[in-house]
């Protein structure tokens, strides 16, 4: 055997191993995606109750799912389905939620600061059997990113939004009654329309358009 022909058993060696090593990451992936899934769509009825933070929930239907007072703190829910699901007083820190679903979903007095909502669609969910709006009353949403996200009919009543980000969101309709935007960013949002800003905190001219300021002023004009 010449040099060649080791040459091409080490290279043939080489490609098969890479090939089997990536067969078995995927396989191991698939399987952890599957049961972090099962972990979570059984959440409620397990106990003791478990962590699920850092699970991996990407793409995964959590609607109609109750995960109040999970800790879900660092987890990958990007393009989740998350319609009527049950989520208040979770721990939501530094979740991934980017282009979600966000349907009747109640978020009450969560905790998602650093969480990522960006591109998401956040709305009432209006069907016969259910009609109920998303809901982030007394969420503490502390750095929270909702840029190109589009939120209508939502509720924020007295949410902790500093230093929160809005740049190139739709807003429609929402109920910012008694929310904190201290350092929260506004200046770049694409479209705001029929919202509530009664009693909001932080607002100026620093961190929102002018057209924007003067509406919040008139509707907490005395």
């Amino acid at each position: 055997m010449n040099w060649i022909d080791v040459l091409q058993a080490i290279i043939s060696g080489v490609v098969v191993g890479l090939v089997v090593f990536g067969l078995d990451l995927l396989r191991a992936f698939r399987e952890r995606k599957l049961s972090d899934f099962r972990i979570a769509a059984n959440w409620e009825t397990v106990n003791p109750k478990v962590s699920l933070r850092s699970f991996y929930l990407r793409d995964a239907n959590l609607s109609g799912m109750n995960l109040s007072n999970a800790n879900l703190e660092d987890a990958d829910m990007k393009s989740a389905g998350l319609w009527a699901t049950n989520m208040s007083d979770t721990n939501l820190r530094g979740a991934n939620l980017i282009k979600t679903e966000l349907i009747g979903t109640n978020f009450k007095k969560a905790n998602a600061t650093d969480a990522d909502f960006s591109r998401s669609v956040i709305r009432r969910h209006n069907y016969p059997d259910l009609n109920c709006v998303t809901d982030f009353s007394s969420a503490t949403l502390v750095k929270c990113n909702f840029q190109w996200a589009t939120l209508e009919e939502a509720k924020f009543r007295k949410a902790d939004l500093k230093r929160s980000k809005f740049g190139g969101a739709i807003v429609l309709e929402c109920d910012f009654t008694g929310a904190d935007f201290t350092d929260s960013t506004w200046k770049k949002v694409k479209h705001v329309e029929k919202c509530i800003w009664k009693d909001v905190k932080g607002v100026s001219s620093e961190n929102f358009p002018s057209d924007l300021l003067k509406e919040i002023q008139r509707q907490n004009a005395k």
